[in-house]
């Protein structure tokens, strides 16, 4: 009866032991990756891989997920399984990890003689860790080891790489696609553009490319990219402390791209830009993928200056008004007309031209907003050489404590060898009338004043005006 017995406990034992299996799904056994990558650090995985489970209670590993992933946000599927648990393994197997786990256990440690060459097998106790390694072999105690250490085993809580277990129920056995889902930090994208200016400065030839950054502690195989461009919202987290990590630094492409490189959609109220081919993320790697490519876009120039005087200031005179260089800026539609055309992720855009000898120069770059399609572009590169004003206030009387008329005479100058024309914007904070102006001007916004003033080559034009402001 008691042998019967014994059998009896040993069947059921295996019985449940067969109903509770470890599955481990390694990386290489994916049938499909998908990495969505958002524009505030945020990454959307999509990972499907095949495994044979039995009928019953199994633990399912997923083995490669993300180290930085949001395990909360995991969603495991496939037919006929239903989940009851899910774990996230990070402990990672290390040096350091393996000795927080003997802390207190016994290793073996090996010295070799610097003399002889012998070597030393001894026992020793891992006594510390965090504040430096401590041991102690025999009886004495050792700090600052520098022999080899040998470790019985790697205990079964260390892993080799980030994994998900879930425990699942499979409704039947054999071979089934399982889909794991989930939310990771450590993926961020910007987009980043290249513009060569022609000769004439009146059109130029455009790539867009999507530069993108994984520090997420996995690299993704053979994974299906997209970007979406607008800010998704999120709640804050509470803080955590993560590892500092490097990156391979930036991939830059010398060849020409194709044509349509990414396709572009509208998803709810954001963009979603689509790589037209499977491609590979390394760990700690920035890399860059072909985002656009258009060619002569109708652009414009203009030399710009704003507020050359204070907008207000009402307590006297202002007197002299310093040289300022004219702002540099390019603008352009992004329209099928311009030979644009498409939504446009906000990024920095740089501009190069060629010389008499036709080697490219950088001239200038600055950030673009979202910019949606027939959008316009302007571009501050920078500040001209030949081109600037100077003034001085010419008059000023006091109305009240709370108005003053002024007078000024500013005179632009052009060093080059061609004419230019300059727009000079002039901004009011309260109500404001020019009473009298040499040159005429228009009015884009209630608080802003705005001339469009035309420079001989080697030559100078002056404006003035007389401006009365009133403060409420």
């Amino acid at each position: 009866m008691l042998k019967k017995t014994l059998l009896l406990s040993a069947a059921v034992c295996l019985a449940a032991r067969a109903a509770s299996a470890d599955i481990v799904v390694p990386q290489n056994a994916a049938q499909s990756l998908s990495v969505t990558v958002y524009n505030n650090g945020l990454g959307l995985v999509k990972d499907s891989r095949s495994v044979a489970l039995p009928a019953g209670e199994n633990t399912v590993s997923f083995q490669g997920v993300s180290a930085e992933i949001q395990p909360e946000t995991a969603l495991f599927e496939g037919d006929g399984l239903s989940v009851r648990e899910q774990n996230f393994n990070f402990d990672l197997l290390s040096r350091e990890s393996l000795l927080r786990k003997y802390l207190g256990k016994d290793i073996k440690v090996i010295e070799t003689h610097y003399a002889s060459g012998k070597k030393t097998i001894e026992n020793a106790k891992v006594l510390s860790v965090d504040a430096g390694l401590v041991l102690k072999i025999g009886d004495r105690i050792e700090t600052d080891y520098n022999g080899r250490l040998i470790f019985p085993d790697i205990p079964a809580d260390l892993y080799e790489q980030p994994t998900l277990s879930v425990n699942v129920n499979a409704d039947a056995g054999g071979e089934r696609d399982v889909r794991l889902s989930y939310l990771t930090n450590g993926l961020t994208w910007r987009a980043d553009y290249v513009a060569e200016l022609n000769d004439a400065e009146d059109s130029l030839n455009l790539n867009g490319w999507v530069t993108l950054t994984n520090t997420s502690g996995i690299a993704y195989k053979n994974a299906d990219i997209q970007f979406v461009a607008g800010s998704v919202n999120r709640v804050a987290p509470a803080p955590v402390a993560r590892p500092m990590m490097k990156s391979r630094g930036l991939m830059m492409a010398a060849a020409p791209m194709a044509d349509n490189a990414m396709t572009e959609e509208r998803l709810m109220d954001y963009h979603l830009y689509t790589l037209g081919r499977k491609t590979e993320i390394a760990s700690n790697q920035t890399k860059q993928l072909a985002l656009l490519s258009a060619s002569k876009i109708k652009v414009e120039k203009e030399y710009k200056f704003t507020n050359l005087v204070p907008s207000y200031h009402g307590r006297g005179a202002v007197g002299e008004i310093a040289r300022r260089s004219a702002d540099v800026v390019l603008q352009f539609d992004n329209s099928k007309a311009a030979n644009l055309g498409m939504p446009l992720p906000a990024g920095t855009m740089r501009v190069y031209k060629a010389n008499s000898r036709q080697n490219l120069f950088f001239v200038g770059e600055d950030r673009i907003s979202h910019t949606p399609e027939n959008g316009k572009i302007k571009l501050n590169l920078g500040s001209a050489f030949d081109v600037g004003a100077e003034g001085r206030e010419t008059a000023y009387t006091a109305l009240s404590d709370k108005a003053y008329e002024a007078g000024y005479s500013l005179t632009f100058k052009n060093g080059s060898d061609a004419p230019v024309k300059v727009a000079y914007r002039q901004d009011f904070p309260y109500e404001w009338s020019v009473t009298d102006s040499s040159i005429p001007y228009t009015s884009p916004t209630a608080r802003q004043c705005e001339w469009t003033i035309a420079i001989p080559a080697k030559g100078s034009t002056t404006l003035t005006f007389t401006v009365r402001v009133k403060r409420p």
